[in-house]
């Protein structure tokens, strides 16, 4: 009998190790401890290091849905949409650094044509920083986010421009965008009308709350200034509500809208 204890020892050993580990591992994203918690923020932050979108969204959701959300949790979910537009950091901050015209560097970073998902895309990923437009003033949010922020709406303003001028392969423009008031068909829609001038805006504005302070950044923040300034407004003046413009005649937003995009196209 002793010998036969002795002889089922290690695999009694085996079995108490395997339950443990199934314990643990099963524990590991448990949103209601510090430890599984991190394990989320970790295993989305390496998902999107891989190009996993769906599964950093995945991993981040029952998390950003959670009493637990932090800020740092909402840039994640906002970087995982974002991810589904193809949008670079890195790249698009290359690209500022190497090309003069800021609006073709912008361009250059978002290749994509209308219609393809990846515009609404970046509008989700704006829509979890501004906690669906009830945030929509930068005064409201941290300076993690609002430094997020101005990176991403450069992002859809070269969005806009990729998928409306036609731009080169180096970004130059190659067909003017077109908005009128009231709207006409042919024109760009209502809603991305006023996104280009709502994300003009909301650089404008995040840029003030925000730690960015590289020249090439600055620099592309300072020609979106310029454009509004060209058009008659103030860039943080200007409506941050894509949702804003109607395309008809009386409507202010839309007017603004129209003015933009004549900046942009001289701009450009």
């Amino acid at each position: 009998m002793d010998v036969c204890l002795l002889n089922r020892r290690p695999f009694f050993l085996f079995i108490l190790t395997f339950c443990f580990c199934a314990i643990s591992c099963g524990d590991r994203f448990n949103i209601d401890t510090e430890r599984g918690r991190n394990a989320r923020i970790d295993e989305a932050n390496y998902q999107l290091s891989t190009g996993n979108c769906q599964g950093a969204i995945d991993i981040i959701d029952p998390l950003y849905s959670s009493g637990h959300v932090t800020d740092e949790i909402r840039i994640l979910k906002a970087s995982a949409y974002a991810c589904f537009a193809d949008f670079s950091l890195l790249n698009l901050i290359a690209n500022l650094s190497s090309n003069s015209n800021y609006f073709s560097a912008l361009a250059k970073s978002m290749p994509n044509t209308v219609g393809d998902g990846r515009l609404e895309y970046l509008y989700s990923a704006v829509d979890v920083l501004t906690n669906d437009s009830s945030t929509l003033n930068a005064s409201s949010r941290g300076k993690s986010i609002n430094t997020y922020m101005v990176f991403l709406q450069l992002a859809v303003v070269g969005e806009i421009l990729a998928g409306y001028g036609n731009p080169d392969a180096s970004g130059n423009q190659g067909t003017d965008l077109s908005y009128a008031n009231p709207r006409v068909d042919g024109n760009m829609s209502n809603t991305n009308a006023c996104a280009l001038s709502a994300a003009m805006s909301t650089i404008a504005d995040s840029y003030n709350y925000s730690s960015v302070s590289d020249s090439n950044s600055t620099a592309a923040v300072t020609a979106i200034n310029s454009a509004c300034t060209s058009a008659g407004y103030t860039c943080s003046n200007i409506t941050r509500d894509r949702s804003s413009c109607t395309g008809l005649a009386a409507d202010a937003p839309s007017l603004v809208a129209v003015a933009i995009v004549a900046s942009v196209n001289s701009a450009w």
